[in-house]
């Protein structure tokens, strides 16, 4: 990857910026899916579930993000 230099944040700003027509595009976006996998393996669960309510589906949540969280220690303390 090339160095880039910036004379204020601004600068800096701007040059992370790309158009939705940019030919680079999708690849960046790829790239960073790949990255977030790299960094942290796993997601949410797939698939449309029904909950009675809100609070259900954010006991849900919870259990996944903890199952998720419990992984990604194990993962790193295997390394």
């Amino acid at each position: 990857m090339p160095l880039q230099r910036f004379r204020d944040f601004e600068e800096a700003r701007r040059a992370l910026w790309i158009e939705r027509d940019d030919p680079q595009l999708v690849s960046r976006i790829r790239s960073l899916w790949t990255f977030a996998r790299r960094l942290a393996p796993g997601g949410a669960p797939r698939g449309i579930r029904r909950f009675r309510s809100p609070e259900e589906a954010g006991r849900e949540r919870d259990e996944w993000i903890e199952i998720r969280a419990r992984k990604l220690r194990e993962m790193r303390r295997a390394d």
